[in-house]
Order: C-alpha cells, then sequence, then structure tokens
C-alpha cells in the first residue's frame, strides 16, 4: 500500500502510534500535527535519526497531546545516516523532555547503547500441530471439580424427539464450548438464559394447530435485547409458511434430515454447526465497538506484507514494552492454543486448552479485556500449565484480540506479580491485530 493514510489522535495516543510503528519496522514519512505544531520523521524500518535536545523539547510537547492527527505514507525516503534511534526510545526520550528530565543523560552513551533497535523480547513461536492431547479428560476433570469456572454458550433446542440430538453432535458441539439444553413443547418456553435457540420439527405436521404459538415464540426471541438467534429445523415445503416465519423474525431456515444416519445426515450435521457457530459469532459481534477506521488501516497497512508467525511478533514486541511475560492464545473450533509467547516457559507445556474454560471464553464472548484473575483457581491452574509455570498472579492481563468485529484469540500477560500498567491503548491495538496473525 502506497497511499497516505490518516487518523484521529483521539483514537490512538501519539506515544501508543509511535510504539506500533517501530514494533512493526516499517519505513515511510509518519507526520503527527497537533495545536503544539508538527511533528515530520523519515522513518527507516522502525528507526530514525538521533534527535538534537531541541528536537526532543518540541516533539514532547506534540507527543503530549491527544488533540490532532496523524499521517503515515509508506516508502519513499532515503536511507537514515548516522546514529539512528528506534522509535519507542525516540517517544520515551520525548516523553521526558516534556516532563523536564535532564536531557543531557538522555542523549549520553548509555542511552546511545539502547536507541539502536527496540529491545526484542525473546519470542518463541509454537509450531502448529494436530490436537494430541485428551481434551475431553481434561475438561471432565474440570467440570467434576469446578463447574463454576466452566462457561459454554447455552443452545436450546426444542423437539420432539431429543434423541436426535444426543450422543455424537452433543459431544461434538459440547468440544465446541455450546452447550445443549433440551426444551420441552411447554408454553411458555423458557428461552431468557440461552445464546442461541434451534426448534427442530421432524414433520411438518408438528405445527398444526400450534402455529401461533411458534410464531409467538420466535417474536418473543427477536424482541429480547440483545435479539435470540432462531434456528428453525423443519421441512419447508409451505411457501406461505416459511414467509411467516421470516416475518415472525427467524434467523435461519433449514430443511429437516432425512433419517437418522448416511451420507445426507452427515452433511445435515456439519451444514448446522456452521450455521450455529455464524449466529453465535454474530451475537457475539453485537456491541462491540469498532476500531476506528484510521487506526484500523493503518494496523493492516503495517503488516499487510507479514507472515503470521511476523504479525504474532509484532504483537508480543508490543506486549514486551508494557509486560515482562506474554503470550498469545487462538481460538480453534475445539480448542484454544498457545501460538507463542515471551517470558513464559511454554517448555513442556501443553500448549492446549478445551473450549468451555470461563476464564478464557468470557473473554472471547465479552470482548472485554480483564487485568485481575484468581490464582490458584482450576481454570487459572490450566492456563498456567499451559504457559510452562506453576501458577499465575492475579494482577495477570487478558486482552481480546479481534478479527472484523469478533474475537479469535486471547493476549495473557503479566509483570511477574508486580502491578499493571495501563493497558488502554494496547487493547486497542491487540483488537486489529487478530487479521494479521492468523491461527
Amino acid at each position: 500500500m502506497r497511499r497516505a493514510l490518516f487518523g484521529s489522535l483521539e483514537h490512538l495516543a501519539p506515544p501508543a502510534l509511535l510504539r506500533l510503528v517501530s514494533a512493526t519496522s516499517p519505513s515511510g514519512v509518519l507526520e503527527i500535527e497537533t495545536v503544539e505544531g508538527l511533528l515530520r520523521l523519515e522513518v527507516e524500518r522502525g528507526r530514525v535519526a538521533m534527535p538534537t535536545k531541541s528536537d526532543l523539547e518540541k516533539a514532547g510537547k506534540i507527543l503530549d497531546s491527544r488533540r490532532g492527527e496523524f499521517r503515515f505514507t509508506p516508502g519513499g525516503i532515503q536511507p537514515v545516516k548516522g546514529e539512528v534511534m528506534s522509535l519507542t526510545a525516540f517517544a520515551e526520550a520525548a516523553g521526558a523532555a516534556a516532563s523536564n528530565l535532564q536531557m543531557d543523560l538522555l542523549l549520553e552513551d548509555e542511552f546511545h547503547d539502547r536507541s539502536d533497535l527496540l529491545p526484542q523480547a525473546k519470542i518463541h513461536v509454537l509450531p502448529t500441530q494436530p490436537l494430541q492431547n485428551p481434551l475431553d479428560e481434561l475438561l471432565s476433570g474440570l467440570e467434576a471439580e469446578a463447574p463454576g469456572e466452566l462457561l459454554f454458550a447455552k443452545v436450546g433446542v426444542v423437539t420432539q424427539d431429543p434423541r436426535w440430538w444426543r450422543g455424537a453432535l452433543e459431544m461434538d458441539w459440547r468440544r465446541r464450548g455450546w452447550q445443549i439444553q433440551q426444551l420441552g413443547f411447554s408454553d411458555p418456553i423458557d428461552i431468557e438464559d440461552l445464546d442461541l435457540l434451534v426448534v427442530h420439527h421432524q414433520q411438518g405436521s408438528a405445527r398444526v394447530g400450534s402455529e401461533e404459538d411458534w410464531l409467538g415464540l420466535i417474536r418473543r426471541a427477536s424482541e429480547l435485547q440483545p435479539p435470540l438467534p432462531v434456528v428453525w429445523v423443519a421441512p419447508l415445503g409451505d411457501p406461505a409458511w416459511t414467509h411467516q416465519l421470516i416475518e415472525a423474525g427467524v434467523s435461519f431456515l433449514m430443511p429437516a434430515p432425512q433419517g437418522e444416519a448416511g451420507e445426507a445426515t452427515i452433511r445435515f450435521v456439519e451444514s448446522l454447526s456452521r450455521v450455529v457457530d455464524r449466529q453465535i459469532q454474530a451475537q457475539q459481534r453485537e456491541g462491540h465497538d469498532p476500531l476506528p477506521t484510521g487506526v484500523s488501516e493503518l494496523v493492516g497497512a503495517l503488516l499487510s506484507e507479514s507472515d503470521p508467525d511476523q504479525g504474532i511478533s509484532s504483537l508480543l514486541q508490543l506486549a514486551a514494552e508494557h509486560f515482562t511475560r506474554g503470550a498469545v492464545l487462538m481460538a480453534e473450533v475445539t480448542a484454544i492454543r498457545c501460538r507463542a509467547g515471551f517470558g513464559y516457559s511454554l517448555e513442556g507445556s501443553t500448549a492446549v486448552l478445551p473450549r468451555g474454560i470461563g476464564l478464557i471464553e468470557r473473554v472471547i464472548r465479552s470482548g472485554e479485556a480483564f487485568t485481575t484473575i484468581e490464582p490458584g483457581a482450576s481454570g487459572s491452574n490450566r492456563l498456567a500449565a499451559v504457559l510452562g509455570v506453576s501458577e499465575l498472579p492475579s494482577a495477570t492481563a487478558l486482552i481480546p484480540l479481534g478479527r472484523c468485529g469478533a474475537v479469535v484469540g486471547v493476549l495473557v500477560a503479566d509483570r511477574e506479580g508486580e502491578e499493571l500498567p495501563d493497558v488502554a491503548d494496547l487493547v486497542l491495538l491487540v483488537g486489529r491485530l487478530g487479521g494479521v496473525v492468523g491461527s
């Protein structure tokens, strides 16, 4: 991408902007304009020419402002000559200038020693391998010892024949972090605590005489806040009835499976699982604040040519400026997998967790960051084992990793028991980086 990218400093503070550009190591011209003036930096692979004392004093005032705009134009600069400094070090020095610290100390040799490049965290990327761990046993053990620490998406199923929804289908959905709740044909059907509702009529005659009740159920689901998705599984040969279902607010219509076995049934189960997954993910996106366009475009452009491992490294490099330990956990269909980290051992760990552990699932489902956990709890212990440590401190951050409005992973990080810093800007950036780290 060669076009200039614009954004508001209200959405991304100048120091965070410089840390992002430094960590991703692009080349181009970065301009920051505030009421204090214009700061123009020619950046080569995340570094700039060594500034003078007056440069830093001017930059400090500009970087201290949240009112203004940034502009980044990729490429098109001459190689930086002479002494260089990473943008992160530049931001620190300019911040010190704004705080009236002794500038001479900042420009001495000891500062030069750390200014050439952003100090690199020792990041360990784990290989992606097929699941080989007994996740069902791990989940069953947690369910037995601490059921309150589990968090499943609740899928209510209204059906005359519950046998169809037991066995392999129920187990597969449990591995995905979904829990089936069988509901009878009683009136009214309790839907208040569900995340999704499936109505299954194997025969079209099942609705005869109760059409208004079924339409009322769908309307009641659509009036909840947020609306409850309803998947209708039944014969669809009556166009007039199908139209009524759509008008009532049904989310998805599927023809009933033919029989209870065979190739057609296998295809139906796979299709149904995809539909439920899309509906649950769409529901989780509701209410999540979208990343401001300028910030989103900047992050995308800076990492557009990165491979997933490079994206993970850039993300963890940003985290290393706030934390002494960090790891990226990606959400897969039936597991949460640790992809990379720094500071944590990671060696000899299981590398994967089953879906359904509340400590992680609440971040994925809510899209909110959390900065405290309960040390020694079963879920915390499972997470610590994945990271290769005996226990995590209460001051542990869990930050959602986003992609297109959905949460696809979690950044776990801490300072080995010390108080955590303000992570607001990091949360903003991590909310976009799921699109470049892959799974």
